[in-house]
Formats: structure tokens, sequence, C-alpha cells
């Protein structure tokens, strides 16, 4: 039987590669870049998504700097938080992947 290969990726690619391997988290992204900073409430309105779905995805993508959350994590005690796209996250991870698949 073949073994999964898992080979020693730079943290960015392997990062680029778990928010692009998730149509959700992409789909989570892509309202986040037409609504502009929103809510867990906006976005979970036009997503369709349950809550704590759609909480997993914007940790994930936060985790990863691909969001920022206003107010940051550990800062919140009952406030409203707001998620927004950080657009050049996003192409430092592609121009990564990109590199890391050309061979540069």
């Amino acid at each position: 039987m073949p073994r999964l290969i898992r080979p020693n990726l730079p943290s960015t690619v392997e990062a680029a590669i778990s928010f692009m391997g998730s149509r959700a988290q992409a789909d989570v992204l892509r309202q986040l870049a037409i609504l502009g900073p929103s809510t867990i409430g906006q976005l979970q309105y036009v997503l369709e998504i349950s809550r704590p779905s759609l909480n997993r995805h914007l940790e994930a993508l936060a985790a990863t700097g691909l969001i920022k959350t206003d107010p940051p994590r550990g800062m919140r005690q009952g406030r409203d938080v707001t998620y927004e796209l950080q657009p050049a996250r996003i192409q430092e991870l592609w121009r990564a992947y990109v590199d890391y698949i050309e061979g540069r």
C-alpha cells in the first residue's frame, strides 16, 4: 500500500495550502472582501453556516494572519468582534506557495 508523503514544508507554504484547500475558508475570505469588516453575525447571515463551524474557520484564518480581529483575542469581554481581511497576507502566502512549487 502506498504511503502518504509528508514533506517538510516552509510554514508559509503550509499555511497557504491550509486555507486554499478549504472551500469554506475561501468563501469566508471572499465574503470579507465583498462586505468589508464584518461581525460573525453578518458573516453567518450571508454564508448560511453554523456558528460553531464559522467560529472554527475564523479562528484558523486569524491564526495564519489572513484576517484581523478587533478587538484582538483576549481583550473581547463580551464585545462584538469585527473581522477584517488582510490582503497583503493572502498575497504573501500565495507568493510563497508559487515560489515553492516553482522551486525558488
